[in-house]
């Protein structure tokens, strides 16, 4: 029998999740039942026509205990949330930035079975990276729900502690954006050379997926993968030359920096991420 899933919430990360829960090549065997709990039907609507998911507006209406119960909402919703779920007996997965171990026990229970998890967007096409911060071991049984759940869907690894999922949540978590933001700039700077929009983007697209595919596959450096495209007193190293006088390096680290304080604040304010 196949895992059930409830999933409340289906925004950007709930929905990516869904994507690439129904896409993966072995769906129809890992995965028996989506729930999907969420106030706003529109953004669930595409996933409906797969007979699996159902869109319900409240756990009242869940016919069974799912196998899991997956939060993707906003921080500031979660505390009106989890009450309604102290009910049910099932492994809690959380998805939502900030909010440490003590935040779920509080509002759930101290004994309830909660693993929190920080994946990135790329997940909806089974290229993500998915960390896992639990407070007590799992029983295998839980083990194998996790792992049944997120098995395929990109690189996976555990964590120590609350500390360490909010540095990832600066990493991991928001680096998809980082990333389109240089393919943004890359593209930017094609067109400002007179190429066309459309040309422009996909040079930059194409630019990021080869060298990140390749980055991966070398099983080389980043530093030496760079050494090889520069040659002394070519192009590629005045290029270079620019962005380290803009001190690229510094100004990722800050970037990634501010983004660790705000998943920090995160735990102790009911703002938006």
């Amino acid at each position: 029998m196949g895992l059930s899933i409830a999933l409340v919430g289906c925004g950007a990360m709930g929905s990516s999740l869904l994507k690439g829960w129904l896409t993966l090549s072995d769906t129809k065997e890992r995965f028996a039942n989506f729930w999907v709990i969420a106030p706003h039907r529109e953004k669930v609507e595409p996933f409906l026509k797969d007979p699996r998911v159902a869109w319900i507006p409240s756990p009242v209406q869940l016919p069974q205990t799912p196998d899991l119960i997956l939060f993707a909402v906003k921080p500031y919703h979660l505390a009106d949330i989890l009450p309604h779920y102290k009910a049910f007996n099932t492994l809690f997965i959380s998805v939502v930035s900030g909010k440490p171990l003590s935040f779920y026990e509080t509002h759930l229970s101290p004994s309830s079975l909660f693993v929190r998890t920080m994946p990135n967007t790329p997940v909806s096409i089974h290229q993500g990276a998915i960390a896992f911060l639990s407070k007590f071991p799992l029983s295998s049984q839980n083990k194998q729900k996790l792992e049944s759940c997120f098995r395929g869907m990109g690189f996976s690894f555990w964590v120590n502690s609350d500390d360490d999922l909010d540095k990832v949540t600066a990493l991991t978590g928001s680096g998809p954006a980082y990333v389109f933001y240089m393919i943004e700039a890359f593209a930017q700077a094609a067109e400002a050379l007179g190429f066309s929009k459309e040309t422009s983007l996909q040079m930059a697209i194409a630019t990021f997926e080869g060298a990140s595919i390749y980055a991966r596959q070398s099983g080389q450096s980043p530093e030496s993968l760079r050494a090889q495209v520069i040659s002394p007193h070519g192009t590629t190293v005045e290029a270079i030359n620019v962005l380290e006088r803009g001190d690229l390096y510094h100004l990722m680290e800050e970037a990634v920096k501010a983004a660790y304080k705000r998943a920090k604040e995160l735990a102790h304010e009911g703002q938006n991420i």
